[in-house]
């Protein structure tokens, strides 16, 4: 019964609201056809329709986005929808904004709003969200952007988004929770975010608050902590307050450190047949004792995964897996090698390379199409790819071929945005006085791989210019080449009264003989004319005149041409080839004047240096180097050899201060032999940021012999020595490396020339 009574009910209450209708009419169209919208309404003429057929109807008439309104009215026995159409917009643009371009912010709009297309509030609410990202991505997050709408005839309307920027909000103060073994500074040295400080004047985009840099920050320390033995690091949270002048942050780095672990045992199984574990244990070099570093750990595995594949063993792989002792903070290091399914390079596509050209990319690849799939040469691929500079992140995929054993391998590249850089500076030396340099270096030359550079350069005893372009694969091959063009002119009247004009071409060629050993072999043609200086008349002679009691180097001036032949082979065992703390390097330079020109004479140097740690700030740096050469025809000064005034050999004597004299004059002649021995202590005296070392150091050395009679020269080749305190500047705000020297002459001949203070800075 009561079943009953409901169905009764219902279709009582639907004939109540149940309408009908002889016509449907619609109003407030211009644009937008009749027939576009026909198939939205589900109402019919002289059919019942209920409130369920025009909540359906609306549905699908907002569905295709041509009305802000649509309304139904019932007039008569006609249902009338009224509708308004949404005005279509004229014209975007944008007003105020600098950091942003124009072309940027469309692109970020990305046809969403623009001539032709339907207005929508909603839409622009999206694009005011993207803009708001795009500027915190450039350091502006205080940036108000107002959506001005201007209405025209016929419906239409122009979109203006009023931009106020303001200023780049900076980074206060960077804060740290958590950290115990290592203090905020150690931390902050690491961070890419710097805090803004007056001294930061020349670098202000260090001290922009960057949400993606906060991100790489994070990265940062996790590895730096991993790195120093603490495997269970984590950055727990990092909060950006902004201040309330709404133009700086307080960044704070909540960290848990966890405990330090050493390394206890390190092993090494081999799980496949064929391979034996103890052929390979010789290159497990992690020693036992050894503070945790993840990096090393990685690194030796990689390298034992390097020797299995060069042991024709490329279907194979080395993994490791580390336990933990919780109670006596150890860990135990295990390496497997292990098999791996037999795959082979099918095709290897590469994207993502919009300016670099297939081939400079392909030429760094370990591995070809139809090689073996090894993890070693792939690893040594993108080690190589992201080693060129030319890219700012390198990342290999892999997909299945075309059958089971085969794989196309996905080089995807992130091209840098330039790969330009302008240089511009100052310049200072002891030698050559104060000055300046402009110019600007390509290293990735139209995609091609090649290096241009070109620098123009001026001091008050030095100024000159230079161009160098070097391609590292000439004609895709293994060795570089290169070409060198430029000209200046030398001042050393206060030396030995002479002016020197010289114009230089220069090839080489440089490579690889092992991942260690370098090889650069190069020529040089240079055209000089070398003019001396009449201190009485102040002006330039081609020759010294009869009356001038100068006897030993009259022969030197004029134009003269030097051809020479010169090899330079080197060998790098540092760790660091720009900041070394541990290992030597050493290089054997040989030279031959004589294949054409005027000049003839054989040169050979060696230089070594050796780093030692002594702490974990201070280093010890032992330098040596020794020279001759073999005087046959033709030969001037300069292509002798001197010491002192450089900031590096013999520091507390003047430039060409040790060394032959010309006995009447007191004119530096140079000479053909000298030896020089350093020993040096560093330390660095502010933060690695701001790149001030300090140095204590002994100097040994001399230069001595001459092709000149002994009773025309003062000479000896006696031991000079000297010692002294160095400040080395190594990112000043002049743009070049500066170094202030005291030192002080210990042992020392009458005729040397002592100097107390020098000064350089150069290129």
């Amino acid at each position: 019964m009561k079943k009953t009574l409901g169905v009764v009910y219902v279709l009582s209450f639907c004939s109540i609201f149940a309408d009908v209708v002889d016509k449907i009419e619609f109003e407030g169209l211009d644009r937008v056809e009749k027939e576009a919208i026909q198939d939205c309404i589900t109402i019919k003429p002289n059919k019942n329709y209920d409130q369920s057929d025009i909540d359906t109807t609306l549905k699908a008439l907002f569905k295709k986005d041509f009305f802000s309104y649509v309304k139904f009215i019932k007039r008569g026995n006609t249902l009338v929808v009224k509708c308004t159409e949404k005005p279509m917009v004229d014209k975007v643009s944008f007003e105020g904004n600098d950091a942003a371009s124009d072309d940027v912010l469309k692109n970020i709009i990305n046809g969403r709003v623009g001539e032709g297309r339907l207005f929508s509030i909603h839409t622009i609410k999206d694009i005011l969200s993207d803009f708001q990202m795009e500027y915190k991505a450039l350091g502006y997050c205080s940036v108000i952007i107002t959506p001005k709408i201007i209405r025209h005839n016929g419906n239409r309307v122009n979109i203006v988004f009023e931009i106020i920027e303001g200023s780049k909000t900076t980074v206060k103060k960077i804060l740290f929770v958590g950290n115990k073994n290592f203090s905020d500074d150690e931390l902050k040295d690491l961070l890419t975010t710097k805090e803004a400080k007056i001294w930061r004047f020349w670098d202000y985009e260090s001290h922009v608050f960057r949400e993606d840099k906060v991100d790489v920050d994070t990265e940062t320390l996790t590895t730096f902590y991993k790195n120093n033995g603490f495997p269970f690091f984590m950055v727990t949270s990092v909060s950006a307050e902004m201040d309330f002048d709404r133009k700086s942050h307080y960044c704070t780095f909540a960290v848990e450190e966890g405990d330090k672990y050493t390394i206890k045992n390190v092993s090494l199984k081999s799980k496949v047949s064929k391979i034996k574990a103890k052929d390979f244990e010789k290159y497990v070099v992690l020693p036992s004792g050894s503070v945790y570093n993840e990096a090393l750990i990685t690194a030796n595995r990689d390298m034992i995964r390097g020797k299995v594949a060069m042991e024709d063993h490329p279907f194979t792989d080395v993994v490791v897996a580390v336990d933990y002792d919780k109670v006596n903070k150890t860990a135990d290091i295990k390496y497997s090698i292990v098999e791996k399914a037999k795959a082979f390079i099918e095709r290897i596509e590469i994207v993502g390379n919009n300016r670099t050209l297939d081939r400079v990319i392909r030429r760094e690849f370990s591995i070809h199409e139809g090689d073996a799939y090894n993890v070693y040469k792939i690893q040594r691929t993108v080690e190589c790819l992201k080693s060129i500079g030319y890219f700012d992140d390198v990342h290999v995929s892999d997909s299945p071929g075309s059958t089971d054993d085969k794989k196309v391998l996905v080089v995807s590249v992130k091209e840098k945005e330039s790969t330009t850089q302008l240089r511009f500076g100052l310049n200072v030396s002891d030698a050559d006085g104060f000055g300046g340099f402009i110019g600007f270096v390509e290293n990735n030359l139209n995609g091609s791989g090649q290096t241009l550079s070109a620098d123009i350069f001026w001091m008050q005893k030095y100024y000159g210019c230079k161009f160098n372009i070097f391609d590292p694969h000439f004609m895709d091959k293994n060795f570089g080449a290169g070409l060198s063009v430029g000209a200046h002119q030398y001042n050393r009247k206060n030396i030995d009264r002479s002016v020197t004009k010289s114009a230089y071409l220069s090839p080489y060629i440089r490579y690889a003989i092992t991942e260690r050993i370098g090889h650069r072999i190069g020529y040089t043609i240079s055209f000089n004319d070398r003019r001396w200086w009449d201190r009485s008349s102040s002006s330039m002679l081609d020759k010294v005149p009869p009356n001038v009691p100068v006897y030993l180097t009259r022969d030197e001036y004029g134009r003269y041409t030097c051809s020479e032949i010169s090899s330079v082979l080197s060998y790098d065992r540092t760790d660091n080839p720009y900041s070394p703390r541990a290992g030597y390097d050493v290089s054997l330079t040989n030279s031959y004047a004589g294949v054409g020109g005027s000049v003839r004479y054989f040169k050979n140097e060696i230089e070594g240096n050796y780093y030692h740690a002594l702490t974990k700030k201070l280093t010890f740096i032992a330098s040596a180097s020794v020279g001759h050469i073999k005087e046959i025809r033709g030969t001037r000064n300069g292509h002798r050899f001197t010491l002192g005034g450089d900031g590096v050999n013999m520091r507390g004597f003047d430039s060409y201060g040790v060394g032959p004299r010309d006995a009447a004059t007191g004119d530096s002649v140079g000479g053909n032999k000298y030896w020089a021995l350093s020993f040096v202590v560093k330390a660095p005296l502010s933060s690695r940021e701001i790149g001030v070392d300090g140095k204590v150091f002994v100097d040994f050395g001399s230069a001595w012999g001459s092709k000149y009679n002994k009773s025309q020269i003062k000479d000896s080749s006696a031991i000079r020595s000297s010692a002294g305190i160095a400040i080395e500047w190594a990112r000043s705000p002049l743009g070049v490396p500066l170094s202030f020297v005291f030192g002080f002459p210990i042992k020392k001949k009458s005729f040397d020339e002592k100097q107390t203070f020098t000064l350089t800075g150069f290129m």
